[in-house]
């Protein structure tokens, strides 16, 4: 993704992602780069311009300092505390204003506040900049200098990048399991069918038709291997979540206590901890919310006459607004009210 030529870094999302299908899905990752400097450092300016959607183009000096900065910041137990506060604020904004619009595509009016939804989105996509942004090297040579040896560091510090909630995948295929129980095909379409694939497109299971032929063939598996009750499956996968849990626990306690002696050490041990949880934590929400919010767009673009599969995220924004002159660029600090739309 990351391309230098000359005095310039590229992150080109076309490539990183490949032939996704619809344009907005680049325009979401190019987006949050540019906000990255304001949720990571507290700084307004976007980060680079954007070529088109999906491609940046940064200064490579300006791209150089704005990762070490992050990187360094996430080593101080301050830097990280806050880092995950404004994670956390802005995925309370997302997930409200994407209830909104879900509320409004239901009721079939026109949803308000999309300018709120697109702020909010470009806020929580800033932190997919911690894939690579992450101080993992530090980190690693931090915990195997605490707990003895390269291999202990790194089993701990992959540890501590468990979520704090079961991956989304797990927490689908243990719906799916319930479902079997339940029989409730069209709560199971709703709640999770959008999250079969990534992606725009409408997947198979977004139709409770297509569920039912997936419970009826976990149903099918389960009489050809005499075991027919999903409760067994569903205690393995809150089993092994549980144990990750601990083991995280157990790792993060030792290297802990390898720290006590030594303040800063004990500090950038609760640094290390904070940041990996929250990157763990960030994608799992991310992965979800953003799935949620191409389903609505999907719906509002086709409600529209429109193909979704071509419209950037503003334009999406337009098809209930209008053009909007005044908005600010993507990344940039918006405040309150600045860019709101009137609508």
């Amino acid at each position: 993704m990351e391309l230098r030529w000359r005095e310039l870094v590229v992150c080109d999302y076309e490539i990183e992602l490949g032939d996704v299908g619809a344009l907005v899905e680049y325009d979401l990752y190019g987006r949050g780069l540019q906000a990255a400097p304001r949720m990571l450092l507290g700084e307004p300016a976007p980060l680079g311009i954007t070529r088109r959607p999906g491609v940046i183009d940064i200064p490579a000096a300006r791209y150089d300092d704005f990762c070490r900065r992050v990187r360094t910041r996430l080593l101080t137990l301050q830097g990280a505390l806050q880092a995950r506060d404004v994670f956390d604020a802005a995925r309370a904004r997302l997930s409200d204003a994407i209830h909104a619009l879900e509320v409004a595509l239901i009721a079939a009016v026109p949803p308000a506040g999309l300018d709120e939804l697109a702020m909010a989105l470009d806020e929580v996509m800033a932190f997919h900049t911690l894939n690579w942004m992450l101080p993992t090297r530090e980190a690693a040579e931090h915990l195997s200098m605490l707990l003895g040896s390269a291999e202990a560091g790194r089993a701990c510090l992959l540890a501590q990048m468990v979520p704090t909630v079961p991956a989304h995948l797990l927490d689908v295929h243990a719906l799916l399991l319930e479902t079997s129980q339940t029989g409730d095909l069209a709560a199971f379409a709703d709640r999770a069918g959008y999250l079969q694939a990534q992606g725009m497109a409408k997947t198979a299971w977004e139709n409770p038709a297509a569920v039912a032929a997936s419970v009826a063939a976990l149903r099918d598996r389960w009489a050809a291997e005499d075991h027919d009750d999903p409760s067994v499956q569903l205690t393995a996968l809150h089993t092994a979540h549980q144990t990750a849990d601990r083991r995280r626990e157990a790792l993060y306690a030792a290297a802990l206590l390898a720290s006590a002696d030594d303040p800063a050490a004990y500090e950038r041990t609760q640094a290390i901890a904070v940041a990996c949880r929250l990157a763990a934590d960030e994608e799992e929400y991310r992965k979800q919310a953003q799935q949620r919010v191409l389903r609505g767009l999907r719906m509002l673009g086709q409600a529209h006459g429109m193909d979704p599969t071509r419209l950037t995220l503003d334009q999406f924004i337009d098809l209930r607004c209008g053009p909007a002159t005044d908005r600010p660029a993507a990344g940039a600090d918006r405040g309150a009210d600045a860019g709101r739309s009137p609508c």
